[in-house]
């Protein structure tokens, strides 16, 4: 029989949450639950939780209540709020839509995870029909908010669809009422001017791929031709820049030829005028699983990596440089905030099919942008399926089942609340849906950037910087 609360005797009036427990030195323990709580305990305190013997220090009880490691009739109700809170993304509805306007692109870039056409195989377009059908199932979601990104291939060679959707989606939007924004995805070697100004005047936001200087960029992202693209990409984002009322984001793909150019890829990104940068490490997806040993790398290689571009740029922060790191920032924010996780990749569940759906050209929808790389993501098709009959179906459920990690050797790891397992990653290296979770490479990087965050903000003067970053109300 279950013991409530009502059945511990007078002298101890509360309840341990679940709590998970790691060892961080000599004397720090870390606490972790579900809903998100942490606290640094000492031994003496740590013996005193797991031992039930908190009436022994009212001031650690205090403590211990107020973070909701312990319940009581005094914050029960503010726990399950923060619980509610926390995984308020389950149940809002789709708010991302991630649209493939075309699979055709310009160029192949060595880990292409969309696995892109060359630029005469115009069956891959999305057409008319299917890019209204498209727009009529997104609105289909109870979401509040809709955010459609344009993605491809790339999505500017087939640019009339892109105009088509964002008039058809604002006229429907002017009875439904609903908080919409537009993005796109572009290498931006197919911009004009006159896409440069449709754009703006539609307020579109825009993001880019710069993979570092010119060796790096070049070695990575190369047209069907076989030429680099640095120099057309660096074109348009000067040009983009000088408008002053646009916002361009921009991300690097580390790829095993990156590695060396930590350094490098940091200062290009401030030289072209970027405040921030957020690194990416390869997925084994697309392209880059065919060529996996030629261009990847160990979990070790890229979190040797990352660390040494985060103590570099905060270095550059101890000079008075103002420059932030992207994955830092949205893995500070797990720690640091209540709200819901609004980065799909580090929810727990993850956003797939709950916050994010992916649509390619024929209107066939997916859990995720990256989901699109295999079969076994496909959740149907606009055209024959509802939004109700796809977001209840069992293949939606098996895949929030499966990102909650409750099944997984994740469910006693003491950073699962403020990390996700992702299924494609996952599916991508080892082929099943459910991974084995301690050779998972995706696991290893998500453990290894969240111990080293972590420690930053808790032990290290640069916690003021990291606090700093998460302030930011611009992208990441």
């Amino acid at each position: 029989m279950a013991i409530s609360y009502y059945d511990y005797p007078d002298e101890k009036k509360y309840i341990e949450n679940r709590f998970l427990t790691k060892k961080l030195g000599e004397n720090r323990y870390l606490i972790t639950t579900d809903h998100g709580a942490w606290a640094i305990l000492s031994k003496k305190e740590y013996d005193l939780l797991r031992l039930g013997r908190l009436n022994e220090d009212p001031s650690l009880i205090n403590f211990l209540e107020e973070k909701g490691i312990i319940l009581t009739e005094r914050n029960i109700k503010k726990v399950l709020s923060n619980t509610r809170d926390k995984f308020s993304r389950v149940f809002n509805g789709t708010s991302l839509h991630v649209i493939t306007t075309t699979l055709r692109c310009n160029q192949k870039c060595i880990y292409c995870h969309a696995l892109s056409r060359p630029m005469d195989a115009k069956e891959y377009d999305m057409d008319e029909e299917t890019a209204r059908a498209v727009v009529d199932f997104i609105f289909q979601s109870p979401s509040k908010t809709i955010g459609i990104e344009f993605q491809g291939g790339e999505p500017l060679a087939n640019f009339d669809i892109i105009k088509y959707i964002i008039e058809y989606a604002k006229k429907k939007n002017r009875t439904e009422k609903r908080d919409m924004r537009f993005m796109i995805v572009s290498n931006l070697t197919m911009m004009t001017k006159e896409k440069l100004k449709f754009l703006l005047k539609n307020q579109v936001g825009l993001c880019t791929s710069l993979d570092g200087p010119k060796e790096v960029h070049d070695k990575n992202r190369k047209y069907f031709d076989g030429r680099g693209s640095y120099d057309d990409v660096v074109h348009w984002i000067k040009d983009i820049k000088k408008q002053n009322a646009y916002t361009l984001g921009a991300l690097p793909t580390i790829s095993k030829f990156s590695l060396p150019y930590w350094k490098e890829i940091i200062d290009e990104y401030r030289r072209l005028g970027f405040d921030r940068i957020r690194i990416r490490n390869l997925m084994n997806l697309g392209f880059a699983s065919a060529r996996w040993d030629e261009i990847g790398y160990t979990a070790e290689e890229f979190l040797d990596f990352w660390k040494k571009s985060l103590d570099y740029i905060l270095s550059l922060n101890r000079k008075g440089v103002r420059f932030l790191e992207g994955m830092t920032i949205i893995i500070a924010r797990q720690f640091l905030s209540k709200d819901s996780q609004s980065f799909t990749c580090w929810g727990s569940p993850c956003g797939a099919a709950l916050m994010q759906t992916a649509y390619n050209q024929d209107g066939d929808v997916y859990t995720c942008d990256e989901g699109r790389s295999f079969d076994i993501f496909k959740l149907g098709n606009v055209k024959e399926n509802t939004y109700k009959e796809i977001y209840t179906s069992d293949a939606v459920l098996n895949i929030v089942s499966l990102s909650s990690m409750k099944s997984f050797l994740c469910d006693n790891c003491v950073w699962q609340p403020f990390c996700t397992n992702c299924l494609t990653c996952n599916y991508g290296q080892q082929k099943t849906l459910v991974p084995k979770m301690p050779e998972s490479f995706e696991c290893k990087i998500k453990k290894g950037m969240i111990e080293y965050v972590f420690e930053k903000l808790t032990n290290s003067p640069d916690r003021k910087y990291l606090l700093d970053w998460t302030r930011t109300k611009r992208g990441i």
